[in-house]
Formats: structure tokens, sequence, C-alpha cells
């Protein structure tokens, strides 16, 4: 028995040097076989279970851990591992508390403490997230936090703290395709479009998934590059078949080549996704203006909320119905929520004119979602 336990040992670290070398598929096997050595011992599970849940096998990761727990309750993995996996899920509270308790097994678990801030991220935390993030980066992050925390950054204007931030993870982990993708981002905040490009095409080289895609499809349909820009979005679906950003995304594209009746298909579906998104009331209210469904357009900007471009549209239709002051304020609260240039240009027309004016001439707001990635770090025990 102690022989089978030794060997089972040996395997799971042979598995970790697998991981670390790209080896998944060996690591799979020398993983299973110390399972069925040593059944009682916990780290086989908990790492088997990791790989399961970036194939996105979660319900198969769940288990895996949930038996690592209970054979090692003391074991601060697989309580991280199964904060990720709920994460992932979108079980934020099972997996805040999860991650509590790999803390209190290890309070120096720098994975624990990443995992924190993707999930405060996740509920709009950010003062927590910037807290949580900061803290794995002290215990010594595998470039995750830094992700992170840099995204924070990018949100908050912080551009030059953010690429900064992209930059060391990427020296922790050249391998990383998020940082690659979220660097597009800012780059696209400072209107570095050929920099966006390259960083996108790089994430997407390394595999990273649905995100740098559709971020590149919507660099794509900006530059009026829209076949371009379909591929990569319908690409971007075939592996996130449920993602509201890259329907939404599409369903832009199509509302620029005023392809509506698809555009449409696509919007339904990102509203159903996600039924707060604002970009997607706020596409869907072009395509029911366009149908003449007035009232039902203007619901749609509503729901929106403060969205510059759904107020600007909005102003548009109040323009048509006769309501002069009511489109002037609605332009002005585009202007002061984002500086749109194309609320600018409607209040202009509307203010600068005496006589009518065809709602033709002014300029309507459809929008896309450039997508940034925040990152977990999952927990190997060699």
């Amino acid at each position: 028995m102690t022989e089978h336990i030794e060997r089972a040992r040996t395997l799971n670290r042979q598995a970790c040097d697998d991981v670390d070398h790209g080896r998944l598929d060996a690591a799979k096997v020398a993983l299973n076989e110390a399972i069925r050595l040593a059944p009682d011992l916990a780290a086989p599970y908990t790492n088997l279970g990791v790989l399961h849940c970036w194939e996105g096998e979660l319900d198969a990761a769940v288990v895996l851990h949930l038996k690592a727990r209970r054979l090692d309750p003391n074991l601060s993995a697989p309580h991280t591992n199964l904060g990720v996996v709920y994460a992932w899920q979108g079980k934020l509270d099972a997996a805040f508390q999860s991650l509590q308790t790999a803390l209190q097994c290890n309070p120096n678990s720098a994975e624990a403490y990443t995992n924190l801030g993707f999930v405060y991220i996740s509920q709009g935390k950010l003062d927590k997230a910037i807290s949580a993030s900061e803290k794995a980066i002290q215990l010594g992050d595998g470039g995750e936090a830094q992700l992170n925390l840099g995204l924070i950054y990018s949100w908050q204007g912080r551009f030059d703290e953010a690429i900064e931030l992209y930059q060391n993870a990427l020296e922790t982990d050249p391998t990383l395709a998020e940082p690659h993708n979220n660097l597009g981002l800012v780059y696209l905040l400072q209107s570095k479009l050929a920099r966006a490009i390259d960083a996108f095409k790089t994430s997407i080289e390394l595999d990273g998934g649905e995100e740098p895609h559709t971020n590149l499809g919507l660099v794509y349909s900006w530059q009026g590059k829209h076949e371009e820009a379909i591929a990569l979005h319908k690409a971007a679906l075939d592996m996130a078949p449920d993602s509201a950003e890259a329907q939404i995304n599409l369903g832009f594209v199509y509302i620029c080549q005023n392809r509506l009746d698809e555009a449409k298909v696509m919007l339904e579906g990102a509203r159903r996704s996600d039924p707060d998104s604002g970009e997607a009331h706020t596409n869907l209210g072009i395509i029911l203006f366009h149908e003449g469904s007035i009232e039902a357009a203007v619901a749609a900007y509503k729901k929106a909320g403060a969205m510059a471009e759904a107020r600007n549209n909005l102003g548009i239709v109040y323009h048509q119905q006769g309501k002069r002051d009511a489109a002037i304020a609605e332009f002005k609260a585009a202007i002061a929520a984002e500086d749109l240039q194309e609320a600018h240009t409607n209040l202009s027309i509307v203010t600068g004119s005496v006589g009518n004016i065809d709602t033709s001439e002014l300029q309507i707001s459809p929008i896309g979602v450039p997508v940034g990635v925040p990152a977990v770090w999952c927990e190997f025990v060699n």
C-alpha cells in the first residue's frame, strides 16, 4: 500500500510537470493512474479537476474537487479550484465562500486572492477587487492578478498603469493570451487602432478564446471591413454561442450593412443572454425605430439607461415626434455622458435650424462592445 501511495505521488508530480510543459493529455493519464493506485490521496483529484475545468467540463470538475475536499478538508487547493468553477458558472456567492475557506486553510494563497479579485470584478466591487489583486501580487501571483488589476485600471482611465501591469503579466507568463487582448482594449481607448489590431491578433494566435475574435471584428467593422468582421464574430459565437457581446457586435455589423432582420435576431439573442445589456437595448431600439415601432423603440432606449448612444437615439425619436425641447435635452445628456460626436452634430443641427429638419439628417448611434478578460488562477498540488 505504501508503495502504491509513493508511486501515486510520483505520478502526481509528473502530471504537474506535464502541465507546465503543455502535455495535458499525458497529465490526465498520469492523474487517473495516481487515483487508481491511491484513491484516498486528495491531490490527484483536484489536479484532474483543474484539467476538466480548462476543457469546459465544469460538472466533472466540481465532482473531483468535492472528492478532494472530502479527503483533505484542510488542503486549500480544492476550495480554491471550486471557487474558480463556481465563478465560471456564475455562482458568485458559492465561489466567494469557497475562496474564503481556502484562505482559512492557507492565508498566503496567491491563487485564492487572485480568484477573489475575479469574483469582486464580476460583482462590480472594484475597490475590493483592487485590494484582493494587490494582495495576490504581493504574495507572488502567476500574472493573472496583474491582468485583473490592469483591467480595472483601464476602466478607470489609468492607461499607463494598466499597460505596465499587462507587460509585467507577460513577463511572468509569456503564454498568457488575456494580457494581449486587454492591451488591445487599452490601445482602442487611446485610438491606437494599429496597435490594438496587433494585440488582438496575438491573443488569437495564443488561443485567447472568443474575446479577441469579437474585439478584432469590432475594429474591422469600424474600418468598414464588414465581411472580415462578420467572420470573426461568427468564430467567436462558435466558441461561445451564448456570448451577449459577440451577438451584439455581429448585430452591430448587420446594422451598418442595413441587414436589419439579421441584426434583430442577434440582438434578441443577446438580450436573452444578458437582459440588462444596455448595448443590446440600444441597437434593438434602432431597428424598432426603422420598423416604425416608435413606442417600442423609446422603451428599448430607456432600458439602456444613461448610455450616451441610447440618449442620442432617443433624442432623434423625440425630434421626429415634434418634441424639440426633449430632443435637445437628450442630445445634451449624451454629450455630458460621453462627449458623443453624433450628439454634438445632432444638437447643432436641431438648434441651428429655423425650419423643418428631416430626421434622416440626424446621426443615429449603434454601438459595439469591446470585451476585457479578467482571469482566474487554478491551484495545482505538486
